[in-house]
């Protein structure tokens, strides 16, 4: 899994952001550079970030993808959502069948189930209503997408509301993750970082929900034994079963409190930004 930043600019100012594009300055990306980075990446999943990469040129996106399918690497476009609503018919299907062509998927961010609560994470009228008739678009459209609930002091509480409202009207969905949020970026510092504990079961409650609703669902950087039943969902459990490699094992670091633990073999401990802001797991 490769990670690659188009660039830092977005449509929305999300109050979680981990990578702001006010600390940025200076970029001048192109798609030679963007091709090139890609080139040097190990085979397997890309996944197109920013920023918000849909305010890229729209070609140029699609020669991104083009090129990942060439090579045959899968693609995950992340995306706040909000502009694919703006896009004409003709372009949605294209961007559409060219991800598909890469076996990808759409990774949109929805952290919300309500217009008033998305507006205080995102900063943006009218993203809400925009990002809510994109997905419908996709899914009308045969897209995998898969839809990420960040958890954070803003929202955690109504984690279980967010997966309610996507399976009331979302028919089709690929998959729902909920990450904790990152303490970078505009989130750095406790303001934003909700404890595990009391995070929780908020959040187990809405896995609740996903089980008996038949919604495919599960979790990341929240530590396994935060999770009750659900441990299985930590996507990080599954990483270290089969010695995956990736991101997990450089922002994530086992504590004191981790020793004895059921889990220890396979998680990877808790985020270190998580413990900078808290000073311990729990």
């Amino acid at each position: 899994m490769a990670l690659i930043h188009l660039f830092g600019r977005c449509n929305q100012k999300c109050v979680f952001c981990s990578y702001p594009s006010d600390a940025r300055s200076g970029e001048s990306p192109d798609l030679k550079s963007w091709l090139k980075e890609i080139s040097e990446m190990k085979p397997g999943l890309v996944q197109i970030s920013g920023g918000e990469p849909l305010l890229a040129d729209f070609y140029d996106l699609m020669k991104v993808i083009a090129f990942c399918a060439r090579s045959g690497r899968q693609v995950e476009l992340q995306t706040n959502g909000a502009l694919l609503a703006t896009l004409k018919p003709v372009r949605l299907e294209l961007l559409v069948k060219t991800l598909d062509r890469a076996k990808g998927y759409f990774n949109i961010n929805f952290s919300a189930s309500r217009a008033e609560l998305d507006l205080k994470i995102t900063r943006t009228r009218g993203a809400f209503t925009a990002r809510v008739k994109a997905v419908r678009n996709l899914l009308a459209l045969g897209a995998k997408v898969r839809l990420t609930c960040v958890i954070f002091s803003l929202n955690y509480k109504e984690a279980a509301g967010v997966a309610a409202f996507v399976v009331e009207n979302f028919k089709g969905l690929s998959w729902l993750q909920f990450s904790f949020i990152k303490g970078i970026g505009r989130a750095e510092g406790p303001g934003f970082i909700p404890k595990y504990a009391s995070a929780a079961p908020y959040l187990i409650k809405a896995l609740d929900l996903c089980g008996r609703k038949g919604l495919k669902c599960e979790v990341d950087h929240i530590p396994p034994c935060f999770l009750g039943r659900h441990y299985a969902r930590n996507v990080d459990m599954k990483k270290m079963r089969f010695g995956i490699l990736g991101p997990h094992l450089a922002e994530k670091e086992k504590v004191p409190e981790c020793e004895g633990c059921g889990f220890l073999k396979f998680c990877p401990g808790p985020r270190k930004d998580y413990v900078s802001a808290h000073g311990h797991l729990k």
